[in-house]
């Protein structure tokens, strides 16, 4: 269930507005091979867990694979792009309630990131029962919207749809081009993004490797499924031109059959979308920080933990960055807080990337020992190459694809420099020699 939430939230109900307005109807294609993309990444971290249960998150496969400066790195850039999440859901979630709390908007804000920090700090089943919840309220509203809209694609509501003319009658399959098509297939990675939660929740659970191989086998098809199946009905059902970037294409879609509340409902959803992804962040940021702690890369304070095991250091310091970003969002908009979402747009991407080359690497070994992994990734190396490949051609279509996106890449580039010249400083520090 984590797993799913982590993948299945705002940007999926939202943001798929401008993937389809991008792409037209070809944009199916796009979400089939991203979520592919995703499927191959989450099948690498399930061989790399179930190799080495006990080893950490995927930020210690990468220094299994790869070596200890390169996960200080990973680690670094991940946690500083969910640190700026966590600021960014908190202004979404609070432009939610605004309207229903005669408070200052950062009365709101802070109060939402301090209801969610003492979820996590309660305990680690307090995280998880919560997002749970979450999660399970994300699921249930797109099985009710494929059931409305599989209804009304088969005529039971009455509601009469041209599907040939809806794919077809604004410019075909591929109106901007098969360019457009690729040009949307990051931002709807980032959408997915989300699936190597289960390695960092996996060092909280009794049975790490049986709880990752579980997911990494069955979760994210189901995943997918979820999204192509919904984008697909909303092709059908809606007129592609007549999705407005930053609109809900599933509301547009509900609204155009007519279903009472959709509007009201879709706000709930949005709601819970943006505190699940406030649930997972604080989670994710605090393992991450304690497990960087652990070896080195990160100050010891954040080793600390709680009598129930929280570390409540490493939560509150992802709980003070988040109020950091949303003061940047409210003071700065168009300098501070846009260089923070622009500079950790390409995050993900960099660490599936270390993800993939630490696989190869781990895979390449395990056959030199002349063993064989429990959960093997499929069609080693070919299909691991590949997947390699595709997420590399995602970062350069970034760099070509728009002005907005090609800044993502070179301010991500900028930062990702920033933190190699931070890790060569903490070495020197130390006095360590390189190992990688």
């Amino acid at each position: 269930m984590i797993s799913i939430g982590g993948v299945i939230g705002a940007s999926l109900f939202v943001g798929s507005s401008s993937a389809i307005a991008t792409a037209g109807p070809g944009v199916f294609l796009s979400y089939l091979l991203a979520g592919l993309i995703i499927l191959c990444v989450t099948r690498m971290l399930g061989e790399m867990t179930v190799a080495a249960p006990d080893a950490g998150s995927f930020v210690a496969h990468i220094r299994r694979g790869i070596g200890p400066r390169t996960a200080f790195v990973g680690g670094w850039t991940y946690w500083v792009m969910w640190a700026t999440i966590l600021g960014i859901e908190a202004i979404a979630a609070a432009s939610f309630l605004a309207p229903l709390l005669p408070l200052p908007f950062l009365a709101i804000e802070c109060a939402i990131i301090a209801v969610m920090t003492a979820i996590n700090l309660c305990s680690v089943r307090g995280y998880g029962e919560f997002e749970y919840w979450f999660s399970m309220t994300k699921i249930m509203t797109i099985v009710i919207f494929i059931a409305i809209g599989g209804c009304a694609l088969l005529g039971f509501t009455g509601y009469r749809t041209d599907i040939p003319s809806n794919l077809l009658a604004h410019g075909g399959l591929f109106p901007h081009g098969g360019f457009a098509l690729m040009a949307s297939i990051p931002a709807i990675m980032l959408s997915m993004a989300g699936a190597e939660i289960t390695t960092i929740a996996a060092m909280d659970s009794t049975h790490p490797a049986e709880s990752v191989g579980q997911a990494t086998r069955s979760v994210v098809l189901k995943i997918l499924i979820f999204y192509l199946v919904s984008i697909g009905l909303i092709l059908c059902l809606t007129p592609w031109a007549t999705v407005i970037p930053g609109r809900s294409p599933f509301l547009t879609t509900l609204q155009r059959l007519d279903i009472p509340f959709a509007s009201l409902l879709m706000t709930g959803v949005m709601l819970v979308a943006t505190l699940s992804a406030l649930n997972s962040g604080l989670y994710v940021t605090s393992r991450v920080l304690c497990e960087l702690a652990e070896s080195g890369d990160a100050p010891r304070l954040f080793l600390s933990r709680s009598a129930n095991g929280t570390p409540r250091r490493a939560i509150l310091a992802g709980s003070v960055i988040a109020i950091l970003v949303a003061l940047a969002g409210m003071l700065s908009p168009d300098l501070v807080f846009a260089f923070l979402v622009s500079a950790t747009g390409t995050f993900v991407l960099f660490d599936y990337v270390l993800i993939a080359v630490a696989q190869i690497r781990l895979r390449r070994r395990t056959i030199a020992q002349g063993d064989h992994p429990t959960l093997p990734m499929w069609g080693f190396p070919w299909i691991s190459y590949v997947t390699l490949a595709l997420l590399v051609g995602a970062l350069l279509t970034m760099l070509v694809a728009t002005t907005h996106t090609r800044m993502e890449v070179i301010l991500g580039a900028v930062t990702v420099g920033f933190i190699v010249l931070l890790e060569k400083g903490t070495l020197a520090l130390r006095g360590a020699p390189a190992e990688d």
